[in-house]
């Protein structure tokens, strides 16, 4: 062999282990995610994610908030760093066994891409609480493996996808807090793995979707502060096995004015019903008295169009928190809110009514006296 043959061997076998040790996929789809950052306070990113701290296995255990699966990158995990920047979540695409991308609570912005639905390992994102805008792309439905997704605390805009019932495996879903709008797809019946639905604080419009009782297994509907109009789903509160529902903060009304009977048809596993500041009509009796709320613990109706009597209350036993103020209602306390000189309920508000025997500030005051009651016993039981 020349002198030029053995230089040319001695040069592989010194080059052969560099060209093996070449940054994997997945730790170019993390610095390109870093180059977007523009301000680290605790350097939880950009101290820690560098060249020099690469384990070359494929995936860098030792860099912070990155969670790995033998050689890829399992999960992302950035919550609560005040990190800022521009996020080009469209680099996690190439992470094909992504199971977790977290990064709430930080000063994000970006998209959601085009390419979301190549995540698909995916089971749990995270992107609440920073500054995302954008529409909610169609493709988001493609992700079958995802069972939890927040996307609260944002700017994203525009409908709901109809693709949503595509989450075949979603249990928990929370848009809450975002400037998004239109009518609710019919598709959210189709989500039957759901748990837990927050849609509250956007702009979305026209009624209450149909079919909700077919989500089997969800346990907690939040619709409030949006301008949803129609009626009550009673369909739904009675025949479901949901446990708290709020639809406050709507446009929702009366659709006969004897509807409020059916609360004492709800479902027993209702616990919580908030249908406050709606414009909801007519009264709580309906000829015979109505004797029951089924097992509420909290019923609140506050600042509706409500008028009439109120019923005795003589048989609720599960109630522990009551609001009924700024309605229309009229006639004496009902006394079975009363037991002597103290209340039955936790929490009471009557106020803004026309109550005869009780004035707005009695009916601030029996709530006072409530939690003064209710804080004493908890410390006498230390």
């Amino acid at each position: 062999m020349g002198f030029v043959g053995r230089f040319l061997f001695l040069l592989l076998l010194v080059a052969a282990p560099a060209l093996g040790q070449l940054p994997s996929q997945d730790i170019l789809a993390l610095l390109a995610f870093k180059k977007g950052i523009t301000h680290d306070p605790t350097g939880f990113v950009t101290d820690s994610w560098n060249d020099e701290s690469i384990d070359f296995n494929g995936c860098p255990a030792s860099w912070n908030g990155v969670v790995c699966n033998g050689a890829s990158v399992a999960g992302v995990v950035l919550d609560g760093h005040r990190i800022s920047g521009v996020a080009d979540l469209s680099v996690f695409a190439n992470l094909t066994m992504l199971v977790k991308l977290s990064m709430a609570n930080n000063n994000l912005s970006g998209s959601l891409p085009s390419n979301v639905a190549s995540l698909k390992s995916l089971k749990f994102l995270d992107i609440s609480n920073n500054r995302f805008s954008g529409p909610i792309p169609d493709d988001i439905g493609s992700l079958r493996s995802l069972q939890n997704m927040s996307l609260a605390g944002n700017n994203f805009s525009g409908p709901l996808p109809d693709s949503i019932d595509g989450l075949a495996s979603l249990q928990s879903l929370d848009v809450s807090g975002n400037a998004l709008s239109g009518p609710l797809p019919a598709a959210l019946k189709g989500l039957r793995s759901m748990v837990a639905l927050n849609l509250s604080y956007n702009a979305f419009t026209k009624g209450i979707p149909a079919g909700l009782g077919l989500l089997v297994n969800l346990q907690s509907v939040d619709l409030s502060w949006n301008q949803l109009d129609g009626g009550v789903d009673w369909k739904f509160l009675i025949e479901s096995t949901v446990t708290h529902v709020d639809f406050s903060g709507n446009l929702l009304t009366s659709t006969t004015p004897k509807e409020l009977k059916f609360l004492a048809d709800i479902s027993e596993t209702v616990v919580y019903l908030n249908l406050s500041n709606n414009k909801l009509t007519g009264s709580l009796i309906d000829g015979v008295e109505l004797s029951t709320f089924g097992r509420l613990k909290v019923l609140d109706l506050s600042s509706n169009e409500l008028s009439g009597d109120l019923p005795g209350f003589n048989y609720v036993y599960d109630l522990e928190v009551l609001r009924l103020a700024n309605n229309g209602f009229t006639g004496f306390v009902p006394s079975g809110l009363l037991k002597g000189d103290s209340l039955v309920l936790n929490q009471l508000d009557l106020s803004a009514n026309n109550l005869t025997g009780i004035s707005s500030n009695s009916a601030f005051m029996f709530l006072v006296l409530s939690l003064f009651h209710f804080m004493h016993g908890m410390q006498c039981s230390f």
